[in-house]
Parts: structure tokens; C-alpha cells; sequence
């Protein structure tokens, strides 16, 4: 009797040890690449602010153009470089401010920012859930959002100059490259980062989709989920029925850009 006394204090310590050893957490597994979504709901609401605040600050360079047309603002050579040679904003970079400060706003703040971080942070919370579906799926979904953001900043700073064609992107100033300085590398990164973003918005939709079907608590049923849950599962769904389309027309309009040059450049060596 008391050796299996003794067993069965053995096995649960064991037991316990094991439990320890599996829930160690590094700190990159914990605040960098973690799948807790709570701390996703953190780095989307911390990436979106931001971001953000970059699109302020865009915004205030080229609404104190347009408030004060007239006047020369020293600083802003220092700011923005060529962009600003003798106090003066370039149009064409006027135009770039406009539509990166638009992408930024819409689809980086008010899209990914706001419903990555709620959406994350509540749904679980709301439908008596653990964490979602797939904590793998929602850590990448973060990532490709977090080089999303990435690529669309770094396109500010090229020499040739941002996408300036509106954040709608309407042709022709973002269907030819020599239409204006952003159309050309500028408009192709602007590309590749939207492909990123409709990535991770797929991915979170699946994911809240899953989430909310799968892993409601017992006698949470669809009648009884609160209205903000539904508001995510509705917008979820939305985006997988539409992201696809969106993505393959911009998958192969940046390829379209890239091949584009390749091929130009090809002739003007062949006429060199």
C-alpha cells in the first residue's frame, strides 16, 4: 500500500515537473512570437498607434502646405530632403504624403489596428473560449501585418519617392511607372505591402471564424453571442468571401510591375 502511495506521489510530481516544463516561456515566445491572444490584442493595438502617429505626422506636412501655400517653411528640407528644397513641398511628394497617409489610416489603423486588436482580445473573452482556434494562425496573421507596415514605411524613404496615386490607386498615375516619381518602385511596394496585409486579414478571419463556431462555452449558442462578437464574425467572413479576389488581382498587378521593369530595362540595353 504504501509503495503505491509512494508511486502515486512520484507520478504526480512527475506529472507536476512536466506541467512546469511545458508552460516555460522565453521572453520571445512570451512578448515577441507569442500565440496568447491577449498579448497579440497588445502588439496590433501598439503597432497601429504607431502607425498612426506616422500618418500624423505626414499629415501635418502637407496640410500646413496646403493652409499656408504661399509661405516657405524652412524645416521641411531638413525633414524630407529634395522633397523640400527651398521651404517649399514638392507636388508629386504633396500627392505621396496624401496616399500613403490614407493607406495608413484606413487600412493599417482603422482596419488592422482597431479590429486586429479587438477582435482578438474579445472574442475569446465573449464566447467563454481559452485563447483562439489557432494560436499559431494568429501569431502569424500579427507578423505579416507587423511586415506590412514595414514595407509601406520603408517606401516613404526610397529616392524615387512613395506611391502617389491616391490610396485608392486609381490608373493611370498607378497602372504606368513614368506617369510620376512614386509610380514607378514606390507603387510596386506599395503593392507587395498590401499583398502582406490581405494575407494576415485572411488569416485572422479564418481565424475568428473557427474561434466563434468551434469553441463557444456550453449553452453559448449562436442566438446567444453578444452583438460585438457578431459584428467580428460578420466582418470575418466578409473579408475571406472578398480578400481572395483582392489578393490575386494585386499578386499578379505587382508581378505585372516587377516583370514591367525587368522588361524595359532589357530593351534599353538591347538599344544601348
Amino acid at each position: 500500500m504504501e509503495v503505491k502511495q509512494t508511486a502515486g506521489v512520484a507520478v504526480e510530481h512527475h506529472d507536476d515537473h512536466t506541467h512546469e516544463h511545458d508552460h516555460h516561456e522565453t521572453f520571445l515566445t512570451k512578448y515577441i512570437f507569442s500565440q496568447d491572444h491577449k498579448t497579440i490584442a497588445k502588439q496590433y493595438l501598439i503597432t497601429a498607434i504607431i502607425m498612426a502617429f506616422f500618418g500624423m505626422y505626414m499629415s501635418l506636412i502637407f496640410r500646413l502646405q496646403l493652409g499656408f501655400p504661399e509661405t516657405k517653411f524652412a524645416f521641411l528640407e531638413s525633414l524630407i530632403g529634395k522633397w523640400g528644397k527651398g521651404g517649399r513641398l514638392d507636388p508629386g511628394f504633396y500627392m505621396a504624403l496624401v496616399t500613403i497617409h490614407g493607406t495608413i489610416m484606413v487600412f493599417f489603423v482603422l482596419t488592422g489596428g482597431l479590429s486586429g486588436t479587438f477582435s482578438n482580445l474579445l472574442i475569446p473573452l465573449q464566447v467563454g473560449a481559452r485563447d483562439m482556434a489557432s494560436g499559431f494562425l494568429n501569431m502569424l496573421s500579427f507578423w505579416f501585418f507587423f511586415l506590412s507596415c514595414a514595407v509601406m514605411t520603408y517606401s516613404v524613404y526610397i529616392e524615387t519617392g512613395p506611391a502617389a496615386g491616391g490610396w485608392t490607386v486609381y490608373p493611370p498615375l498607378s497602372a504606368l511607372p513614368q506617369a510620376m516619381p512614386g509610380s514607378g518602385l514606390g507603387m510596386t511596394l506599395w503593392l507587395v505591402s498590401m499583398v502582406f496585409f490581405i494575407i494576415q486579414s485572411l488569416l485572422g478571419g479564418i481565424n475568428y471564424i473557427c474561434t466563434v463556431i468551434n469553441l463557444r462555452t456550453k449553452g453559448m449558442s449562436m442566438t446567444r453571442l453578444p452583438l460585438t462578437v457578431w459584428a467580428f464574425f460578420i466582418t470575418a467572413i466578409l473579408g475571406v468571401l472578398t480578400f481572395p479576389v483582392l489578393l490575386q488581382r494585386l499578386y499578379f498587378w505587382s508581378s505585372t510591375e516587377v516583370l514591367a521593369q525587368v522588361f524595359i530595362f532589357q530593351i534599353f540595353l538591347l538599344e544601348v
